[in-house]
């Protein structure tokens, strides 16, 4: 049986007009007056993908494209059995059934896998790339507009004692031990936790905070955060989720590096409104233990979201496009908890 088609010389991208004579055993191609003759069994076939025309590849790098490649693939299809996928895609049956594993599959690494990893590895991170991470994100901080609180002595002063206060005896002895750090910049009132455990507090929350329990209270939340160590499980999360991208297509560019960041911008978003709800949950807890007053709680909190509404000009965003939860039920689980 002979064949014509294109061949492609290894190491080169253009393509040459050749023939190909199909024996039992082995098989000649003719291409620019000379022959290769070469073993049945030393050449691979590509996989049969529904209409993808099947590519003979040659121990030296070489491949042969069949013009007709009904004509081949029934003649190789006769010598030797179809590999899996080609058998499933002519079942649907098998082709539903491959789409649901694949779904399934996909949903356990996300929503199993993923967490569990990042979890573990978050855990067990040493202490010294937990600093050089919060040292790093200070440092991207200071130079995009951040800079020290504008307080009084006597304000920095009475912050630091109630901070020392708060900190939880067991958080005392942690291996990345908390520091207080109190800041200016736009964006309203507002704190959050580093890696390193450096708690970044507006100098506008602490004028906003009518009493310390409410001061308290925030401390306490972003303490929650170091204390299961959510900025390092969204860091190592949000890495192995790119990392499982560029391992499934092998780049990130163009197309796909748009649906990457769009695909972990919404997986993250659910991710740290879990770790909101955990961390409001801790604070409660030790709000309790150290006796201080849950209403406080409650009234810093509903500050804040009316802070939030003023600085985003009244634009309310739904809980899914939000980091936090809403706001309200937050508010409503403290009340519950007083």
């Amino acid at each position: 049986m002979q064949l014509n088609g294109y061949y492609q010389s290894p190491g080169r991208a253009a393509r040459e007009a050749a023939r190909l004579t199909l024996h039992e055993r082995h098989l000649v191609l003719d291409c620019n007056g000379q022959q290769q003759i070469t073993l049945l069994n030393a050449i691979t076939v590509s996989d049969a993908l529904g209409t993808i025309p099947l590519t003979l590849s040659f121990a030296d790098g070489g491949r042969f494209v069949p013009d007709d490649d009904a004509a081949f693939r029934q003649w190789w299809q006769q010598r030797h059995r179809p590999g899996l996928v080609h058998r499933l895609e002519r079942h649907r049956r098998g082709v539903g059934l491959t789409l649901l594993a694949t779904l399934a599959a996909i949903a356990l690494y996300v929503w199993v896998i993923l967490p569990a990893a990042s979890s573990a590895l978050a855990s067990n991170m040493p202490a010294y790339v937990e600093r050089q991470v919060g040292q790093q994100t200070l440092t991207l901080l200071q130079s995009s507009g951040f800079s020290d609180g504008k307080l009084t002595p006597e304000q920095q002063q009475r912050m630091d004692r109630l901070f020392s206060r708060v900190i939880p005896g067991e958080m005392k002895q942690d291996a990345v031990p908390l520091r207080l750090k109190v800041m200016h910049f736009d964006g309203g009132a507002n704190a959050f936790m580093l890696a390193d455990g450096t708690l970044v507090v507006s100098d506008d929350l602490v004028r906003m905070a009518k009493s310390d329990d409410a001061l308290a209270a925030v401390m306490l939340h972003e303490i929650g955060h170091h204390h299961y160590r959510h900025p390092m499980r969204m860091l190592v999360r949000s890495s192995l989720i790119s990392l499982s991208y560029m391992w499934l297509t092998g780049d990130v560019s163009g197309i796909g590096d748009t649906l990457l960041q769009s695909a972990a911008f919404v997986h993250q978003m659910q991710f740290s409104r879990g770790m909101e709800r955990e961390a409001d949950a801790y604070a409660i807890a030790q709000m309790k233990a150290q006796g201080r007053s849950l209403s406080a709680m409650a009234e810093i909190y509903g500050q804040l979201q009316q802070s939030g509404e003023k600085e985003s000009r009244g634009l309310s965003l739904p809980e899914w496009m939000s980091t936090h939860p809403d706001m309200p039920e937050r508010i409503k689980v403290i009340r519950a908890a007083e």
